[in-house]
């Protein structure tokens, strides 16, 4: 599921103690930066699971969504597909597919009511994905895909010790992404913990965060994820189904 894509990770571990260590130096942040980006990219997870879609809109009206993913991988590839019934009004049925293969850009493949995918890439892929705050390219973690890649600092962050990741998109579109600032979990296997990203006047329009987490079988398992626009005052979650038979 999407859990998987992001490697989110739990933050229930006991408080340690603040540790500030020394800053890094350019050639160091940046080389420290590309093995771990390179070691998440390299994960290749494959499962199946359904679950709600919730919409928020700045009036605190919601709308929840009845949505199904699934991953599967291969030695050098992984897809992820995105499945969303939207009852409408329009009455609708969108399908995102999303493609990574080592060493190359992401595919995007966006259908609806099962017309013929429309292929979307760079700044195309900066839009709502069924109406939501996930834009395409949320989905498909376009961000560690862009060239250039630092890590600016290292710190704690809920409780977890972070690798704060800076990625800067070279091509920004004018609504889009020009800077995402992650805070990434040292240990394997790198669980996202909080992200913020930035527009062309650098403020921060979009934030995301872990929320809800259910114990299976003695792990950890993330239940739901939000992401906020602050522009808008809008919200989405994802709240994924961990029934047994569904994971």
């Amino acid at each position: 599921m999407f859990v998987l894509c992001l490697s989110v990770a739990p933050c229930f571990a006991q408080r340690q103690p603040e540790q500030r260590p020394p800053p890094l130096n350019p050639a160091q942040a940046e080389s420290e930066a590309r093995a771990l980006v390179a070691e998440m990219l390299s994960q290749k997870p494959t499962q199946t699971n359904t679950g709600l879609l919730k919409i928020r809109d700045a009036n605190g009206v919601q709308r929840e969504l009845p949505m199904r993913f699934e991953i599967w991988s291969k030695v050098t590839s992984s897809t992820s597909v995105y499945e969303v019934k939207d009852p409408g009004p329009p009455r609708r049925e969108l399908k995102l597919t999303v493609i990574h293969t080592d060493g190359r850009p992401n595919q995007y493949l966006l259908s609806e009511d099962g017309k013929p995918a429309k292929t979307l890439t760079g700044i195309e892929a900066m839009i709502p994905f069924a109406g939501s705050d996930f834009w395409v390219a949320d989905l498909g973690l376009e961000f560690l895909h862009w060239p250039q890649q630092r890590l600016s600092k290292k710190e704690m962050r809920r409780s977890r010790f972070c690798d704060v990741l800076e990625s800067v998109n070279p091509q920004p579109a004018a609504e889009g992404y020009v800077r995402v600032v992650s805070w990434i979990e040292q240990e394997p296997p790198h669980g996202i913990v909080h992200a913020d990203a930035y527009d062309v006047k650098g403020e921060r329009i979009k934030q995301f965060d872990p929320k809800e987490f259910e114990k299976i079988q003695g792990e950890y398992q993330l239940q739901e994820m939000e992401i906020r626009s602050r522009k808008s005052g809008s919200r989405t979650s994802i709240e994924f189904d961990l029934t047994p038979g569904n994971r």
